[in-house]
């Protein structure tokens, strides 16, 4: 293969150069030579500026981690509450249904026949009672006595006025 020359020695451009152009080269390189100052700027910077500057961002990233514990803290307290709400209206549902059941005829009856030892009557238990029509008005004996009389009416009168 072929070996390739790397350096610039079939480029010599010096060769070409007026005096003119040379002169034009050598004072665009005295002009565009920057002086650097024996201090340098960042070794001379402001100390305290660089300081506060660090110190405010290590109170904003410890504010940002700070915000995201409490946050992370507050969601699993959310999620503890969610749960626990929903374990409270199972159990609400469980005893909504339990009590549903309770109250039956057959449950009642059971109760009452086994906690309270009742039972249940039997024919000759059975008495009839007559009642009055409710077009018979039956009065009661007045009596004769005049206080009486007039206590009745003095009750009459106050229960009538609300006292």
């Amino acid at each position: 293969m072929y070996a390739y020359n790397k350096t610039n020695v079939a480029y010599d451009f010096s060769q070409f150069e007026t005096s003119e152009r040379a002169e034009q080269r050598a004072k665009q390189k005295s002009e565009n030579h920057i002086k650097m100052h024996k201090v340098s700027v960042a070794k001379s910077g402001n100390w305290f500026k660089t300081v506060v500057f660090v110190a405010f961002a290590a109170v904003l990233a410890f504010a940002f981690v700070n915000g995201k514990a409490i946050l992370s803290e507050l969601s699993i307290d959310i999620s503890k509450g969610t749960s626990a709400l929903e374990e409270a209206k199972s159990e609400n549902a469980r005893l909504q249904a339990e009590l549903d059941n309770m109250v039956t005829l057959s449950k009642v009856d059971e109760i009452a026949t086994t906690s309270l030892g009742l039972q249940k009557t039997v024919k000759s238990q059975v008495r009839y009672i007559s009642v009055y029509d409710r077009s018979m008005v039956q009065a009661a004996e007045s009596d004769g006595n005049v206080f009486s009389a007039l206590k009745n009416w003095f009750d009459s009168t106050t229960e009538y006025l609300g006292f």
